[in-house]
């Protein structure tokens, strides 16, 4: 099947969700291969369209290329929006699933995380569905563990309009969001506090399907489950030779992405100066700190 911007031609699909598909694809004038993401049904073309506000906001700052997926183009075909980005490798959620991670995986992978975050607070954007699926290797044979955000169907840039509007997953939701209670920036500092934990231990931190679920787990999160990461049985060799104290501050970190007062939070500068990741401390073997410019 050809698409009409540039003779797109259909190699594969990618994923199929409620309002779009991804489909991998191939632009025969450039020989480039880049990534649509269609809509299902014309009605939800206003999805797209707040999606695009969105982007064109990132975009506007000439640093999308740094952790956040590029959008180069949006165009119509057959009265669907068509979205376009650029290919990118695995997800997270892929990649955890092969490649059980140790601290010195984790650390560039959040870092750069982190500075996305930086990145959208800067913007007054809340990401709202952050979690392993919605972050992309890069490439990992070119670029190890370079890593950037995607998917921001749910993103907003005003959530005060939102409140009481349930956004996002279950077991990456805020308590504020699940409560229905207004939100804000720190709603993806939780999230991503979710996806810290489980690139550790490779499962979620709270594995409910429902609302319900994730709001049970939170008491016994809080009273000191978090501590269980200190001594969690590690699957890759690295974790054998990390220093005590490199578990410790992940720890800490990590506890403080999980505040349950979102005014409490760490925010993301806080965040990116945290002794985690500390750069003058030498680990054999790590790849260097991204630099954030």
């Amino acid at each position: 099947m050809a698409l009409h911007r540039s003779v797109a031609m259909v190699e594969a699909v990618v994923g199929l969700g409620g309002q779009a598909g991804i489909l991998r694809c191939n632009k025969k004038l450039t020989n480039e291969t880049v990534v649509l993401k269609i809509t299902n049904k014309k009605d939800f073309n206003k999805f797209a369209e707040a999606e695009e506000k969105i982007l064109e906001v990132i975009a506007e700052t000439g640093r999308e290329s740094l952790n956040t997926v590029t959008w180069n183009d949006t165009f119509m075909f057959q009265g669907h929006s068509c979205l376009e980005f650029e290919k990118l490798d695995i997800s997270l959620d892929q990649y955890i699933q092969e490649n059980p991670l140790g601290l010195k995986e984790i650390r560039p992978i959040l870092y750069q995380l982190a500075d996305a975050l930086f990145f959208l607070e800067s913007c007054q954007i809340v990401h709202g569905d952050l979690k392993p699926v919605n972050i992309m290797m890069a490439d990992r044979l070119r670029r190890p563990l370079k890593v950037k955000l995607i998917d921001f169907g749910v993103a907003v840039s005003n959530p005060e309009d939102w409140m009481g509007v349930i956004r996002g997953t279950p077991a990456y939701m805020s308590p504020e969001m699940l409560l229905g209670l207004p939100f804000d920036l720190p709603f993806d500092m939780w999230s991503l506090g979710c996806v810290a934990a489980e690139m550790l231990t490779g499962a979620k931190l709270f594995p409910g399907g429902t609302e319900h679920d994730v709001i049970s787990g939170l008491s016994p999160c809080h009273d000191g489950s978090l501590k269980d990461l200190l001594v969690v049985s590690p699957d890759a060799s690295d974790d054998l030779e990390a220093l005590q104290s490199d578990r410790e501050a992940f720890v800490d970190l990590v506890t403080k992405m999980l505040s349950i007062d979102p005014a409490q939070r760490i925010t993301p500068v806080q965040m990116l100066e945290h002794p985690f990741f500390s750069l003058n401390v030498v680990r054999p073997g790590e790849l260097p700190m991204p630099p954030l410019a």
